[in-house]
């Protein structure tokens, strides 16, 4: 009996429990009906919906090797909108020429700046800076190429620079791009030399004046021409060549000065567009017999020199004096008799220069009673230091 009424709970139990699941899977059939009909409505695909993931997709992000060029481009400053302006990619290069690099004063030459790109598009500017003047002697803002004319005046040397860049005024320019190798353009020197033989002859004799430069005038506007100070009387004009001579004669006894100059051609004094000029030299035209020579070192290094002037005859019996005086008229030495007479002097380094003459005593340049003049010399300075060994003092214990 006992073992019945057990058998027989546990078959309700089952009979129950087969109705609740009956009854859930119905309710859990309704609802999922009831959510595919509200996908449909939504036009969603219940099969899709149902699909879910547990994975987070990552969010894009820049290349680093494109970010940074993305960060050297903000870091330049960009031309306004209307500009257009672009960056370009490629590195700028700028290259610097001219069309002569050694020319006469007055000459001009041409130089040609070339950038790599078009600097119309951009914010920069090709331009051409005179390193030694401090100022920009060309501006583009448009091509690849920029030219400008440049000439000196006289002898110099000037250096020049091409730039890509941001305009303005000061240099260092801002925003440089590319700059070029230097560029120099001389503007040549010259030097010239006067000579005159005899300096002392009768009256009614001839001297002849020679002129000597150191470049050859030819392929220059400039002459080597010979004037007569005295005057104010041209005696030569050279237009070719380094050397040019002319004559002069006097009906009277006097002494005359002659300077040489490379100038513009001109047959006034003094002549215009004076590159060079030489030191004075003197004739005398004198009834007199007296002559006079003057010999000084051509250089000496450091210290003084002494130069001496000699006489063809002795000036003690007579009322001349031997005087030497140096280009700026000052008297070195007087000596009122015997044939020779010295002065002591430190010359400089560019060039120290002495005339003497047979005269009446006088500090006065020049002297009265001129009775014969030497030939000028030219003593120059030469100063060097010996550097000093470095001696090392050994310490001990």
């Amino acid at each position: 009996m006992r073992s019945q009424s057990v058998e027989a709970q546990q078959d309700e139990y089952c009979r129950t429990r087969r109705s609740r699941s009956n009854s859930i899977g119905k309710r859990l059939a309704a609802f999922t009906a009831m959510f595919a009909m509200v996908a449909v409505l939504a036009g969603v695909n219940p099969a899709s919906a149902a699909t879910t993931s547990t994975s987070v997709k990552p969010k894009p992000t820049v290349p680093a090797d494109v970010q940074q060029q993305i960060n050297d481009q903000n870091s330049q400053a960009k031309p306004p909108a209307s500009s257009g302006g672009v960056r370009a990619l490629v590195a700028w290069n700028t290259t610097l020429g001219a069309s002569s690099t050694n020319l006469w004063p007055t000459q001009y030459a041409t130089l040609t700046a070339n950038a790599n790109m078009n600097v119309g598009p951009t914010p920069y500017y090709l331009r051409i800076y005179d390193l030694t003047s401090h100022a920009y002697i060309a501006t583009c803002g448009t091509g690849t190429s920029c030219t400008a004319s440049v000439m000196q005046s006289f002898a110099t040397t000037h250096s020049y620079v091409s730039v890509v860049a941001l305009y303005g005024s000061t240099y260092p320019p801002s925003g440089q791009q590319a700059i070029s190798p230097t560029v120099s353009v001389t503007w040549k020197s010259v030097s010239v030399s006067l000579s005159a033989s005899p300096t002392t002859t009768y009256v009614g004799g001839t001297s002849t004046l020679s002129a000597t430069a150191t470049a050859d005038v030819g392929p220059s506007p400039f002459y080597i021409q010979i004037y007569d100070t005295t005057t104010g009387t041209r005696i030569a004009s050279c237009g070719f060549g380094t050397t040019c001579s002319g004559t002069r004669s006097q009906g009277v006894a006097t002494t005359h000065r002659f300077v040489a100059y490379v100038s513009y051609y001109s047959t006034t004094y003094p002549p215009t567009g004076i590159q060079a000029s030489s030191r004075s030299s003197y004739v005398t035209w004198t009834p007199s017999s007296f002559r006079i020579s003057l010999s000084a070192p051509s250089f000496v290094f450091g210290g003084s020199a002494t130069a001496t002037a000699t006489v063809n005859q002795n000036v003690g019996p007579t009322p001349y004096w031997i005087q030497i005086y140096n280009q700026n008229g000052t008297r070195l030495a007087v000596c009122g008799s015997g044939t020779t007479c010295s002065a002591s002097f430190v010359p400089s380094t560019s060039g120290t220069h002495l005339i003497a003459f047979v005269s009446s005593y006088s500090t006065a340049y020049l002297p009265p009673n001129i009775q014969a003049s030497s030939n000028a010399t030219t003593t120059k300075s030469f100063f060097f230091s010996i550097p000093l060994a470095s001696t090392a003092t050994a310490v001990t214990r």
